[in-house]
């Protein structure tokens, strides 16, 4: 079975960067991809990882949109 926060055959897990973090977020944002895409390098992405990337992610699309609306409406 796999188990992702834990060592796997002896090896620490090692974790994720940011631009892994993004790019999963990224792409869960439009449900785009299956587990084999994320776990490819072997790094894991915490729980606090996702949390404060779908954050800042929100917060990105809240303000494109923002800009897209002013935009149209000039």
């Amino acid at each position: 079975m796999n188990q992702p926060f834990q060592e796997q055959k002896g090896k620490p897990a090692k974790k994720a960067g940011l631009l892994q973090v993004a790019a999963t977020i990224f792409w869960g944002l439009f449900m785009i991809g299956r587990k084999g895409t994320w776990e490819k390098d072997g790094a894991i992405v915490s729980l606090p990882q996702v949390v404060i990337g779908a954050i800042i992610g929100a917060v990105l699309v809240v303000l494109v949109l923002i800009t897209i609306v002013k935009l149209v409406l000039r």
